[in-house]
Order: structure tokens, then C-alpha cells, then sequence
């Protein structure tokens, strides 16, 4: 469906998303399991990282690292470049943004004088795996789209066209861009627009389940959402219903109107009629529930917001009564605090 992308890049998803700030208190140790460093946020909000013998590898850094596959993305004097666990750099600070590395890739981008950039991709070992070509992309425009690879396949949006499709890994196209609109291919099968509905492809660019939704969002865990102009129901890859559409929509990040994707067996919905905005409460309306429908233990909350507190690492803000709780993907409380 159609998105506006808001977490346009690093912490893309994780803050800006949310609309939260990092979930430290000052003076904060924290262990990052995957790489054995302590995080330490400092009296003047910098974050320092060190062994747990005290060896200190970074220090006064103004971002949070997040590492996957052992590597950060790290930004010194307004320039993104990539470092390893033992402080050196595998992409020295020259790009204009680097994001996180997702399916052993990662996006870097380099910016001209209009704003708009070229878009590459390093693997995990920081070779450049696609050399940068021109997207229809601007930094800080508040505008983006999903380009990470997800199964070996990111989606591209062509500038002037304006239109969708998709490359591998070599940068190659598979699927020519033809599409107004398309969401990445997370499952089998991947949702895509020519005209005023949603169909779904294959990765050959068959067309598998014909152009005659509403909306339509990713598969995710499985499933996807899809709404028949009133409710958003779940299907499979089959196109059969596994959950009708008895749902209302959540408040996206332009104000249109979306739906939450099943994660770890379960997803965030709205109970009520309408749309539910982001800083609406509406007393026992939304609820996680699992893939029959059914509402996790019969537990119902005021609001219910995915939020990214770190990239790729989803998780839940809850409004019940006077307690505002963070949940994790299986809503299990992590945090809870007065209103």
C-alpha cells in the first residue's frame, strides 16, 4: 500500500518511526549480546563502548551503534562509513548515509547537488556489492521507500518514471520497473500496483493474485493484511482469507491509512470503525491477536502502537488506563510507567 517510509534511514525505522527517544537512562550500562561491548550513555547524552575488561573502543560518539552481522554504520562529521567491533573502520566516513545492513547488504547513498542521491549497497564484508546508480530518493525529504533486500531481492524505485521493481544482489534487474506502487517481496509473493488496485506477483513478476484490493501490504510471518475499503482482514500466499476483514486502520507516518503485520505469531489491530490516529485513545479498542484472530489472553488496551526501539527490533507502546508499557512482540511487558 502506499507508504510513506519516514524511517528514511538509519534509525530509519527504529526512532523517527516511533516518534520516541533511545530507551537508556543517562549513566546506563547496557550489554550489546552480539558483541560483547558495554554501552555506556554519558552525563552529556554521547555513548561509549567498552569491553567488558574496560578496554574502551568507541567514545563520545553522538549516535547509539547498532550492530549486525558485526559491523555498525557510524556517521563522524555528518559522513556515514562502517566499522567492526574492534573500532576500525570497513568503510571509511565519506557517504552521505549509510543504513543498516539487512540480508547481508546494506544501502549507501551519495548525494548530488539536487538533493537526490545515487543508491549502492556493501555486503557484510564492506565491498561494494552494487555500484551506486541513480534513485528516486532525497535525503531529509521525509519521503523514502523500503530498499533493503529481503530474501535476496530489493525493491528500486526509477527516477523520472517514477515507477517499482525489483534487483538482486548482483544490482541486476529481475522484475523491470512497471509498477506505480509495490511493497518488497518478504514472502513469496509481493504486493504491486498499476492503476487503482492491489495485486500480488511472484519473484518471476507473475501475477498470482489478481488486482482487487483496496490496499495491500507485505507478507509477513505468513500473512498479509488487506483491506476491502471498509476492514482489514489477513491472507495467505493463496489468496484465502485466514482472518476476515473485521478490522479497523492505524494512522501511517503521511496520515493514510494501514494496518500492523504479524510478527513472532501475532499482530496489533485496531477493534474499533474508522482509522485510530497515533495519539488517539480509545479505551479497550486495540489488541494483539494470533493468527485465528483470537485476542492474545483477552487482553485489550487503550492504544497500541508498533514502535522500533532499535532498527529491526520491534516492539509495542501500550496505553492501558494510567500505565504507559512498552510490550515485545509476544506482549510481554518490558517496561511499564505512569502516564
Amino acid at each position: 500500500m502506499k507508504k510513506v517510509y519516514s524511517f528514511l534511514f538509519a534509525g530509519l525505522i527504529a526512532f523517527i518511526s516511533c516518534g520516541c527517544t533511545p530507551p537508556f537512562t543517562n549513566g546506563s550500562n547496557t550489554q550489546i549480546d552480539d558483541i560483547k561491548l558495554i554501552e555506556v550513555q554519558n552525563s552529556d547524552y554521547t555513548y561509549t563502548y567498552k569491553t567488558q575488561d574496560g578496554n574502551i573502543i568507541f567514545s563520545n560518539l553522538e549516535q547509539q551503534l547498532f550492530f549486525i552481522d558485526g559491523i555498525a554504520t557510524i556517521t563522524k562529521a555528518g559522513k556515514y562509513g562502517l566499522v567492526n567491533k574492534s573500532g576500525e573502520y570497513i568503510v571509511e566516513p565519506i557517504y552521505d548515509y549509510i543504513s543498516e545492513f539487512h540480508d547481508g547488504m546494506c544501502a549507501f547513498f551519495i548525494q548530488d547537488i539536487t538533493g537526490f542521491v545515487k543508491i549502492g549497497y556493501f555486503n557484510n564484508k564492506g565491498e561494494v556489492a552494487i555500484e551506486p546508480i541513480p534513485a528516486d530518493l532525497q535525503l531529509n525529504s521525509g519521503y523514502s521507500y523500503d530498499y533493503n533486500f529481503y530474501n535476496g531481492i530489493a525493491m528500486y524505485r526509477q527516477p523520472k518514471t517514477y515507477k517499482y521493481g525489483f534487483i538482486d544482489k548482483d544490482g541486476k534487474f529481475i522484475i523491470e520497473p512497471i509498477y506505480t506502487w509495490a511493497e518488497p517481496f518478504k514472502g513469496n509473493l509481493a504486493p504491486v500496483t498499476k492503476g487503482d488496485k492491489y495485486g500480488y506477483i511472484d519473484k518471476s513478476g507473475k501475477l498470482i493474485l489478481p488486482y482487487k484490493y483496496i490496499f495491500a501490504d507485505a507478507f509477513s510471518d505468513g500473512l498479509a493484511a488487506v483491506y476491502n475499503g471498509t476492514r482489514w482482514g489477513y491472507i495467505d500466499e493463496a489468496g484465502n482469507y485466514i482472518i476476515q476483514p473485521q478490522f479497523g486502520s492505524f494512522e501511517g507516518h503521511d496520515g493514510e491509512e494501514v494496518a500492523n503485520p504479524f510478527i513472532d505469531g501475532y499482530a496489533a489491530v485496531y477493534l474499533g470503525k474508522g482509522q485510530a490516529y497515533r495519539s488517539d485513545v480509545h479505551k479497550g479498542q486495540f489488541a494483539l491477536i494470533d493468527k485465528t484472530g483470537k485476542i492474545l489472553n483477552g487482553k485489550k488496551y487503550d492504544s497500541l502502537n508498533l514502535i522500533y526501539l532499535e532498527p529491526m527490533k520491534p516492539s509495542y507502546e501500550a496505553r492501558l488506563g494510567d500505565k504507559l508499557l512498552t510490550l515485545d512482540t509476544k506482549g510481554i511487558i518490558l517496561k511499564e510507567e505512569k502516564y
